[in-house]
């Protein structure tokens, strides 16, 4: 793999890693109509790491009241802080409780990862399929804009579990993981920065635990498998700082209501796809 290709395949992970476009869906069809391919998982493992790296600077206040909240409610006597009346204890409270809600949340995506791995495998040699799927996702899209206008902040269990369900959903490639997330917590009555912070919270152990999976076989790391180091480093930068770029411009396209113009894009690459392929 040459340094350019490594750049290529890191801009493109990490714009569509958070853009709902489908990041899985568009690397299937890169590699069938482009020849574009990493041809190694090591790359691929480690520019998604670069793309979670993305989502800790970018929720980084956020992610250090979570676990500064479940390591205080884990330490000795430390539930006493939580309780009702207690100096600072409602935003203690509602992170140790977002902590608890990601690792729910995480769980349909784990169990179906599991119980599919085969067919979920097999629809990555479809492109076709891929095709409809990005189609699929755009109609996600478009009916965000037929919900009621969407204010609340408040998770609960129920709430999350759904958003699980999407996101396990979105392991067909072709289906955007934070498309479907971020439409589920709208529908769900989350407002529109709370839906995407949250889909980028439960991005982060859905990417770590695929790393593990992936390269858990590989190790030692043998020369067949191993890359030059500026052949990573090109990867991993383009990724990371593409992948910041979308959230912010995700964050943009939320607030100004125009989510569901992503759904025009999916439709044409869809169609575009099914007819060249």
């Amino acid at each position: 793999m040459s340094t350019i290709d490594a750049l290529l395949l890191g801009i493109l992970q990490g714009f569509t890693e958070f853009l709902p476009i489908s990041s899985s869906g568009h690397l299937v069809l890169g590699e069938a109509l482009l020849g574009i391919k990493s041809q190694n998982i090591v790359f691929e493992v480690i520019v998604h790491l670069a793309t979670a790296a993305a989502i800790v600077l970018a929720c980084r206040k956020r992610i250090g009241a979570i676990l500064g909240s479940l390591g205080l409610a884990f330490s000795p006597g430390a539930w006493k802080s939580l309780a009702p009346g207690k100096s600072g204890a409602e935003p203690r409270r509602e992170n140790f409780l977002l902590g608890l809600y990601i690792v729910l949340g995480t769980l349909p995506a784990a169990f179906a990862g599991l119980l599919f791995k085969k067919r979920i495998e097999a629809a990555f040699t479809s492109p076709r399929l891929v095709c409809l799927m990005l189609i699929i996702t755009g109609l996600i899209l478009a009916s965000s804009r037929f919900f009621p206008k969407p204010a609340g902040n408040q998770l609960s269990w129920w709430r999350v579990v759904l958003i699980g369900l999407a996101q396990a959903f979105a392991l067909l490639p072709g289906i955007s993981r934070s498309g479907t997330t971020i439409t589920a917590g709208l529908l769900l009555g989350l407002a529109p920065g709370r839906s995407a912070e949250f889909s980028f919270l439960l991005a982060l152990p859905a990417i770590l635990g695929a790393a593990v999976v992936e390269l858990a076989p590989l190790f030692p790391i043998s020369p067949e498998t191993s890359l030059s180091p500026g052949v990573l480093a090109a990867g991993t930068t383009a990724a990371f700082f593409s992948g910041l770029t979308a959230i912010i411009f995700l964050l943009k396209a939320l607030q100004a209501g125009k989510f569901d113009r992503f759904a025009y894009y999916l439709w044409a690459v869809g169609l575009a796809g099914i007819l060249i392929l």
